[in-house]
């Protein structure tokens, strides 16, 4: 055990932090905790099988929305054939698998507070850094070249867009996404910028409760206030996913009590009103208007899952396929679209839309994975050496000879 986790062990009995009324005792779970991750991934053994298939689960949704349940206007743009074309009656079941970004953001925020705990500024900042810009770089060229050199669907984007993108800060930038499923990572981003705060002092029970219930409030009142730098940093709608993920894991490494279930059931609902109100949400309701009491149930399955996982319910679940499929989201997820799209866009009028679909993301999962292994993850090694050796500290550096 670590300083920082006798620490977090001491604040949870005694209410001690960062000052005010104590908060209740927190009984640490009988059985070992998650292990403390020092400067890499947790090991393998101590993964969570359940919560990498989860991830997966949702990428894939995500792509088989793009495939098959997009908007009618984009169905048409891609394949060349209205939807009632080409997948008739799995368009609207499929339709639902745009949720998955919201599955996404809800175990983000149980993976990220399980990552970060007992590690320093520094180390998570590199943490964060090496799991994101590899991949995502990776991708901006192979969507770069797709959409140059190919005749894709999505046009052909003035180079000023590519260069911003590499700095993943397009959104607040004003610029387009050069592939449009890059828009979930400024939410990431956001979520890691502000949460960093935290990491800075030091993670507790307590300040990531704390963390949860300012966050909560913030998001709330940032578009009543109408401040719009603070509505593009608090992210009112993808908000309560990674509060919900936070809370999760505070149950899982600690216990239930009537306040993490007061925090999930009050992002739930925060969820759910992003996701329903007509204007300003989640959703376009005018290109997508699924039935909304399936919506409803489907988030809520969502929080239901991650619950069993936080509550371990999921522990005998130690597939070590599962792990390796977890490693696949991230470059599935990037790859996907502009590849896929443009292969539906070249085929779809010439090969049967249900197995250009299953060939296609057979092959999709298959780079992926190709990528993970040989690309990214060299990439990120040599990245995190890099960093790990640089100096960070603000010193004059000593004067030229």
């Amino acid at each position: 055990m670590t300083t920082t986790d006798h620490r977090a062990a001491a604040d949870t009995a005694t209410g001690r932090g960062t000052g005010g009324t104590a908060l209740p005792t927190v009984p640490v779970r009988a059985d070992p905790p998650p292990p403390v991750v020092v400067a890499g991934r947790l090991p393998r053994h101590d993964r969570l099988a359940a919560l990498d298939g989860l991830r997966f689960l949702a990428a894939l949704s995500v792509v088989l929305f793009h495939f098959v349940g997009q908007t009618p206007g984009a169905m048409k743009v891609v394949w060349g054939l209205p939807y009632q074309q080409t997948f008739p009656e799995a368009h609207g079941y499929f339709a639902f698998g745009r949720l998955g970004v919201e599955l996404f953001f809800l175990i983000s925020g149980f993976v990220i507070c399980m990552s970060a705990w007992g590690r320093t500024p520094r180390e998570f900042f590199i943490s964060r850094v090496t799991r994101l810009y590899p991949m995502y770089w990776i991708a901006i060229v192979v969507s770069a070249c797709v959409v140059y050199f190919a005749d894709s669907p999505f046009g052909h984007p003035h180079p000023r867009m590519l260069l911003a993108n590499l700095t993943m800060f397009q959104a607040p930038l004003g610029v387009d996404n050069l592939d449009p499923v890059y828009w979930t990572l400024w939410p990431e981003l956001c979520f890691y910028l502000t949460f960093a705060v935290v990491v800075w002092k030091g993670l507790t029970y307590r300040r990531v409760v704390i963390f949860c219930g300012v966050w909560t409030v913030a998001a709330v009142l940032a578009p009543a206030a109408q401040i719009p730098l603070l509505t593009l940093v608090t992210n009112p709608t993808s908000a309560p996913y990674f509060i919900a993920g936070m809370a999760f894991y505070l149950m899982h490494r600690y216990r239930s009590t009537p306040l993490l279930w007061g925090i999930v059931g009050m992002s739930w609902l925060l969820a759910l009103h992003f996701l329903l109100i007509p204007e300003g949400g989640r959703n376009n309701w005018a290109t997508w208007s699924p039935d909304r009491g399936w919506l409803v149930l489907v988030v809520t399955v969502f929080f239901a899952l991650l619950a069993a996982i936080a509550l371990g319910r999921t522990r005998r679940i130690r597939w070590r396929g599962l792990t390796v499929a977890g490693t696949m989201t991230f470059p599935l997820y990037l790859l996907h679209d502009t590849i896929g799209m443009t292969v539906a866009h070249h085929y779809g009028h010439r090969v049967s839309p249900p197995l250009l679909v299953a060939v296609t993301v057979t092959a999709l999962i298959a780079l992926s994975y190709l990528v993970h292994r040989f690309v990214e993850r060299p990439m990120g090694r040599a990245m995190r050496r890099s960093l790990n050796t640089a100096a960070f500290g603000l010193q004059t550096p000593a004067p030229r000879p």
